[in-house]
């Protein structure tokens, strides 16, 4: 998250005020800006020969909203590029629902071994597992496509650099919150439902 803080927000905004020091127009001065992130997938990939998904989708928007606000000189569609990666995420949060398990059952066993083995193990034979982990997917789609929702809201009702200010403690709040509720709900009640497991109650 820190490479995330300094060359998606840190650096991006001061050659935002840079630029606007220079005299460049505010869609200019945020195209540069852009260009910090979009290096950083860049490196990475050629120092590793691959993508991850989430560089893909900050690639994918980072890239609609630099093209759509140059073309139609819009600082709006410039400044919706966070909203479009967290939005995005939300949906694909939501659209993993429909998959055999949902997107927080992978990241609660992306460690493989024995917490690989204990999460396929209670997802068969446990319903409130499963109910459990559908559950904070459900929270994690819906926190995220508000955030999105809420910040393209508040592009036109405040400065472009306040704004820039704003957006970038948003995502860092919202994910940090996220993340901090998702280990404590999760592992408390995951703790609850393997005890029962164990005990032979099947959830």
């Amino acid at each position: 998250m820190r490479n995330d803080i300094i060359f998606g927000a840190v650096l991006p905004y001061l050659a935002f005020l840079i630029a606007r020091h220079f005299g460049l127009s505010t869609v200019h001065a945020l195209a540069i800006g852009s260009v910090f992130p979009i290096a950083v997938i860049v490196v990475s990939y050629v120092g590793s020969r691959r993508l991850a998904p989430v560089s893909v989708i900050t690639l994918a928007a980072t890239l609609a909203s630099l093209i759509g606000s140059l073309y139609f000189n819009s600082a709006y569609l410039a400044l919706l590029k966070n909203s479009l990666i967290t939005g995005f995420i939300g949906l694909v949060f939501a659209g993993s629902l429909l998959m055999p398990r949902p997107l927080v059952f992978h990241f609660a066993t992306e460690k493989g071994g024995e917490e690989r083995e204990s999460g396929n193990r209670l997802w068969e034979v446990s319903p409130p597992y499963r109910a459990l982990m559908r559950r904070m997917t459900i929270a994690w789609a819906v926190v995220l496509i508000g955030e999105a929702t809420v910040r393209a809201l508040l592009i036109p009702l405040l400065p472009v650099d306040i704004f820039l200010v704003v957006s970038e403690a948003m995502w860092i709040v919202v994910f940090a919150a996220m993340i901090s509720w998702s280990w404590r709900y999760g592992s408390r009640k995951g703790e609850e439902i393997e005890a029962r497991a164990r005990e032979g109650g099947g959830g």
